[in-house]
């Protein structure tokens, strides 16, 4: 966050510069049209990003010893950009790494939100991690998790963030105002600079389902079998952008244009700081969709409306960490660092949920409505490994895959299935959920292969459910809500299997809007 307020500070010494057209009298409301999109604008922001990330690491690079592999010469470099050599999984802890999927998101909406479409703003942050991986890091080897991060999570989540961002931005008040600057700060900005140049604040028929919560959960604490309470916060964004959802209507075709964002953010607090992180993105970019929804005399709707197409999203999952080696940079000069036995790393994981079918269904029934959604994407991810504690307390674990010694996790290949069920009756809300998650460990694409002893495969599986009632207080945006999840996890590593699970209840005050 910090860096990105002083790159929106620097763009704005440059706004006259910046200024791809000259200001034009404002439209009249109800006329928002499509515009010129600033594509020299999007090159110029995304240039002093990407020169001052590339100054940051250049200036931290004694950080980074451990991953200088080439050397500036045509025989190295011809090694690292035309051979397997060059093309390899990092090493690098886990924090470094899925962040990348943020940059990426940063990298799409330089272009998103000077309104270019998604493909385009796609090629921004494809583009955009291999010039880094290429040139910036001429030093290193051409990170596979890195760019598989930065340029599908430009779209997974970047996309999601600008469909929701610019649901704020469209409608007036200060409070949207905000709720852009917060949701997706690019966006904000650039509304900013465009003046009396920008699109109109004309509210398009995106349905929004907002909802903001804070109270207290019971479960189970990182590193260890109790159990205690503790504040948590629970961001849930959701915004359906299919033409006349909702609405009375009858129909079917093909929707262009993304029709479902959601985003969720969920951290969790004890008393001595941070317990628990969750977030999640996905986002639904086109649809096949069939609407059959009429209207009763009472303004109720009655019959039901479904969308199929295909999705991306984001995952993380991360416990505070009960030892210093878990996610620190430590040593960052050998290939392995020599870690305490047994280990004592905590629950993590990344995904990248590069594709998959996503399906909704929605039906009324006067004051009753339903929705089921369904989904099954193919994952690239970043995996703690369940057993590998347990495994390092009967085996010295030198030379298995560098990330699983040093870090805890190892890159993976696996899928998601899961479905969601939501049914409302006046202020009362009823939601269920489960989704199953396996994965596989890739094997032979370590930074340092040669000096692998055991690439033996690893395997893990997440299976997470919940419910949730909640009850809206009458003539108010507030609702009160109860919800019980569990999760049950297994893994495998040689010989070593290992199965646990987690149970939390969570009660919460929200605003919905």
């Amino acid at each position: 966050m910090r860096k990105t307020i002083l790159l929106l500070a620097a763009l704005c010494l440059l706004q006259p510069v910046l200024r791809a057209d000259g200001a034009a009298p404002a439209e009249p409301e109800g006329q928002k049209k499509e515009r010129k999109a600033h594509v020299g604008r999007a090159f110029i922001e995304m240039g002093i990003n990407w020169t001052y990330s590339a100054y940051n690491y250049w200036r931290k690079y004694a950080k980074f010893i451990e991953d200088w592999q080439f050397e500036l010469t045509w025989k190295d470099q011809r090694r690292k950009w035309f051979t397997s050599e060059g093309l390899r999984l990092d090493s690098n802890n886990f924090r470094l790494n899925w962040t990348h999927a943020w940059s990426g998101a940063l990298y799409y909406n330089w272009a998103r939100s000077n309104r270019l479409k998604p493909f385009p703003s796609f090629l921004f942050s494809s583009v955009g991690s291999l010039l880094w991986e290429y040139v910036a890091e001429w030093r290193e080897i051409s990170s596979i998790n890195d760019n598989v991060f930065t340029a599908v999570g430009g779209p997974a989540i970047g996309e999601p963030l600008f469909q929701i961002g610019d649901h704020f931005r469209s409608r007036p008040g200060w409070a949207n105002r905000v709720a852009t600057f917060l949701v997706n700060p690019l966006l904000a900005f650039n509304d900013l600079l465009d003046g009396h140049d920008r699109l109109p604040r004309v509210p398009g028929d995106g349905k929004g389902d907002f909802r903001v919560s804070f109270g207290w959960q019971y479960g189970p604490v990182s590193g260890g079998s109790e159990r205690a309470g503790r504040a948590a916060l629970d961001i849930d964004l959701r915004l359906v952008t299919l033409p006349g959802y909702g609405r009375a209507g009858s129909g079917s075709g093909w929707a262009p244009a993304p029709v479902a964002s959601e985003y969720r953010l969920n951290p969790v607090f004890n008393a001595g700081g941070f317990e628990e992180l969750a977030g999640s993105t996905r986002v639904v970019f086109s649809g096949l969709w069939r609407r059959r929804v009429v209207e009763e005399g009472d303004g109720r709707l009655r019959g039901s409306e479904l969308w199929l197409g295909p999705a991306m999203g984001w995952e993380l999952i991360l416990k505070d960490a009960v030892a210093p080696y878990d996610g620190n940079d430590l040593g960052m000069t050998d290939p392995w660092f020599r870690r305490e036995r047994p280990t004592r790393y905590t629950d993590k994981q990344s995904l990248i949920h590069i594709l998959g079918p996503a399906a909704s269904w929605t039906g009324y029934a006067g004051r009753l409505q339903a929705r089921a959604d369904l989904e099954a994407l193919l994952d690239f991810g970043m995996v703690n490994s369940l057993p590998f504690n347990d495994y390092t307390a009967l085996h010295d674990p030198w030379g298995v895959k560098t990330t699983l010694n040093n870090w805890g996790y190892y890159y993976s290949l696996g899928y998601t299935v899961g479905g969601r069920f939501d049914v409302r009756r006046g202020g009362l809300r009823l939601e269920a959920g489960a989704r199953y998650q396996r994965f596989r460990s890739i094997q032979g694409h370590d930074r340092f292969q040669g000096d692998i002893l055991d690439d033996s495969t690893l395997r893990d599986s997440r299976f997470a459910y919940d419910a949730a009632l909640s009850l809206a207080v009458p003539r108010s945006p507030l609702f009160l809500a109860l919800r019980l999840e569990g999760i049950d996890l297994w893994g495998r590593f040689h010989e070593v299997s290992r199965r646990a699970r987690e149970t939390r209840l969570s009660c919460r005050l929200g605003v919905s809007f």
